[in-house]
C-alpha cells in the first residue's frame, strides 16, 4: 500500500490496478470511498483498460485473431510498478508482460499518477504507444465512494447534481447479454440533479454521452459534505450501485463502453475506441475533491 497525506487528506493506494483504497478526511474523519465489503462488491476504484464493461464471450478480434478478455480488462488484475515521488505524489506504472500479450498483442507503457493537492485527489492516465504501429484501446476509472458519508444517514438522502443542466440520453444495457443495447431513453431534459434511488440502478449502470458538465458532484440534504468529482477527456459516465442501493455509489469516467449487443467486428472498430500513433500519448483526468 502506498500512502498520500497533506493537512487536508489522507489518501491509500494499492498498486495492484493502481486503485484509491481509502479517502480520509483529516477534519471529519471520515472515509469518503466505498468500504470494499465483498458481499455487495470487494473492489473500490480500479482503473480499466484496455477495454470498459464486457465483449461478447469474453473474446475480441485482433487483427483477424481471437484474444480472451474479461470485462473491465486486465490492468485491475496486475500489479504496477511502483514510483512514490513526493509525500503526497505516485506514479503507479504498468507495462505488458508475458499474460497481458496473450490477452492483447499491442506494446503500450500506462502510467496512472495520483496527486494530492490539498483537498483534492488527482488521479492522471497516460498511455505511452511503445509498439511500431497503431494499438487501439479504451480506459477509464471505476471509483466507487461511500453512499451515505457516514453509517446513520440513508443513501436516500443522497443526490448527484452536475455543474450544469443537461438534456442527455441514457445509454441502456441489456443485462441478459452482458451487452449494450442500441436502445437509449430520456434521461434529463434541462435539469441538473437526480436522488439516488435503487429503481434507476436495477438495470445495471446509468451511462450518460457528451454531457457539457466538467464535474457531477454527491451531496445529501442534511449537511454540507460533498464529493465533486472532476473529468477531463472522458465523453461517458457511468453511474453504478452494485445489487442494492445503500453503502456505494459510482462515478465511472469512461472512454469507451461494452460491445454492442449486435457488434461483431474488430476489436479497432469498437464505438468508442482511441486510437494511437507509434510513440505519441493519450491523456485523461479524473479528480476527486472532498468537501468536509
Amino acid at each position: 500500500m502506498v500512502t498520500l497525506k497533506n493537512s487536508e487528506l489522507e489518501v491509500e493506494l494499492n498498486a495492484k490496478g493502481a486503485e484509491i483504497i481509502k479517502i480520509i478526511g483529516q477534519h471529519d474523519h471520515i472515509n469518503y470511498m466505498w468500504r470494499r465489503d465483498p458481499a455487495l462488491w470487494a473492489s473500490s476504484a480500479p482503473i480499466l483498460f484496455p477495454i470498459i464493461g464486457a465483449l461478447h464471450n469474453d473474446e475480441c478480434l485482433i487483427d483477424g485473431k481471437t484474444y480472451h478478455m474479461t470485462q473491465h480488462g486486465f490492468s485491475r488484475h496486475n500489479e504496477y510498478m511502483t514510483h512514490q515521488l513526493s509525500d503526497t505524489c505516485v506514479e503507479f506504472e504498468l507495462t505488458p508482460n508475458e499474460d497481458i500479450l496473450k490477452q492483447y498483442p499491442y506494446l503500450f507503457d500506462l502510467k496512472v499518477i495520483y496527486t494530492l493537492k490539498e483537498n483534492t485527489l488527482e488521479c492522471r492516465c497516460i498511455v505511452k504507444n511503445t509498439d511500431d504501429k497503431t494499438i487501439y484501446f479504451q480506459i477509464g476509472g471505476h471509483p466507487a465512494f461511500a453512499c451515505p458519508f457516514m453509517e446513520h444517514e440513508s443513501s436516500n438522502d443522497y443526490y448527484v447534481e452536475f455543474e450544469k443542466e443537461e438534456t442527455l440520453d441514457q445509454k441502456v444495457i441489456d443485462v441478459a447479454h452482458r451487452a449494450m443495447s442500441r436502445i437509449t431513453k430520456p434521461f434529463f431534459d434541462h435539469e441538473r440533479r437526480f436522488f439516488v434511488r435503487q429503481a434507476l440502478l436495477d438495470n445495471d449502470a446509468i451511462v450518460l454521452k457528451d454531457f457539457q458538465s466538467s464535474y457531477v458532484a454527491l451531496k445529501s440534504i442534511h449537511h454540507q459534505k460533498a464529493i465533486y468529482f472532476h473529468m477531463e477527456n472522458y465523453p461517458h459516465l457511468g453511474i453504478w450501485a452494485s445489487k442494492h442501493v445503500g453503502g456505494l455509489l459510482a462515478l465511472e469516467p469512461w472512454n469507451g463502453h461494452g460491445d454492442y449487443i449486435d457488434f461483431h467486428g474488430e476489436f479497432k472498430d469498437k464505438e468508442g475506441m482511441i486510437a494511437l500513433e507509434p510513440q505519441q500519448e493519450f491523456t485523461c483526468m479524473f479528480a476527486i475533491e472532498i468537501r468536509q
